[in-house]
């Protein structure tokens, strides 16, 4: 038996700010770090130090970062009836996250990560659900209603295959521009919800597993990848590459595409948690604002690449402000 869910409706009106508005469908997690000098192999035990407590999880992660840009953003998401579900509420808040449909699983949960970070800034993450299972597609579907209009719809995989269908199903029906991040993967997320989904971004792990390879063809690589993705299903794609960028592929049901290439910002990396999310929301927001995918996938790997030089996830990504004047520092450091 499905357990109750206790929906918070209040007061924000269906016309309020729609030109932004972008509504995440997603996880919340309690992030839970450790620091290690270099993460551990199978059956090894590391030391660690520290253990600091962050807000997290995918749609957390992605709302926040768009928040803090500047989009109405809202965040559909689920926690439990604990300190920590509280905890994560009150941090989405705080970033200017609309929370009216985060819902309260009574006696369960809420997600939590468990996450060793080691002195190159490389990860090691563990999701334990919690809350996120039990977000359905009917809470959902009653969110989204209440919600109306949404220019951005920004889903993620840390909830189930099933309510994000729904979700994608239903932003379809209202017009609004959907982005999924393929992410944990699923093959049968990628067949049944890419097709319906406008903006695809994967890392280059997800784009190889959903293409079916081992790793990225020699010849014109970006070429026979959007290739294949449009195959899948996918309209456009953003692959991030980490360091080293992203690419850019756009008109995937007209082949061949012509792939952008995004340059990542040189940074001194402390902590990559959260990063690929920060890129996610920060896209989600930007392409909210009327941009075209590739100017947004260039303020994305900027937010990405600031979140890169802070600890945590969502407590390392940037105001527009804060990015703005770290760009701009940027730019005159490199040509010093």
């Amino acid at each position: 038996m499905t357990t109750p869910i206790i929906l918070d409706v209040d007061t924000v009106t269906a016309d309020q700010h729609t030109k932004d508005r972008v509504v995440v469908v997603g996880s919340m997690n309690m992030d839970l770090t450790v620091r290690t000098a270099r993460l551990p192999a199978p059956g090894e035990t590391v030391i660690a130090h520290g253990m600091d407590r962050h807000p997290g999880g995918k749609g957390g992660n992605q709302a926040a970062a768009a928040a803090l840009l500047g989009a109405s953003a809202h965040l559909i998401a689920a926690v439990g009836d604990d300190p920590e579900g509280t905890f994560l509420k009150d941090s989405a808040a705080s970033a200017g996250v609309g929370t009216k449909w985060i819902s309260t699983v009574p006696e369960t949960a809420t997600g939590t990560a468990l996450i060793a970070v080691d002195d190159k800034a490389e990860n090691f993450i563990m999701v334990s659900p919690g809350a996120n299972s039990q977000l359905t597609p009917e809470h959902v579907d009653e969110s989204l209603r209440a919600l109306r209009h949404a220019a951005v719809l920004s889903l993620s995989l840390e909830v189930p295959v099933g309510t994000v269908l729904a979700a994608a199903q239903l932003a379809r029906m209202m017009g609004a521009k959907t982005l999924l991040n393929l992410s944990p993967y699923s093959p049968g997320a990628a067949k049944s919800i890419v097709p319906m989904t406008d903006v695809l971004v994967l890392n280059e792990t997800e784009v190889l597993a959903a293409v079916g390879m081992m790793r990225l063809p020699e010849d014109r690589t970006w070429e026979v990848i959007g290739a294949l993705l449009g195959e899948l299903g996918a309209k456009n794609a953003v692959v991030t590459l980490g360091s080293a960028g992203a690419v850019v592929l756009e008109g995937l049901q007209i082949w061949p595409t012509v792939p952008q290439f995004i340059p990542a910002a040189k940074v001194t990396a402390a902590d990559t948690t959260g990063c690929g999310d920060a890129f996610a929301g920060a896209l989600a927001a930007e392409l909210a604002r009327g941009a075209d995918l590739t100017p947004a996938a260039k303020v994305a790997s900027q937010v990405a690449a600031y979140a890169a030089t802070g600890l945590g996830a969502q407590s390392s990504y940037p105001s527009r402000r804060q990015l703005a004047d770290w760009v701009t520092g940027t730019a005159a450091s490199n040509i010093r």
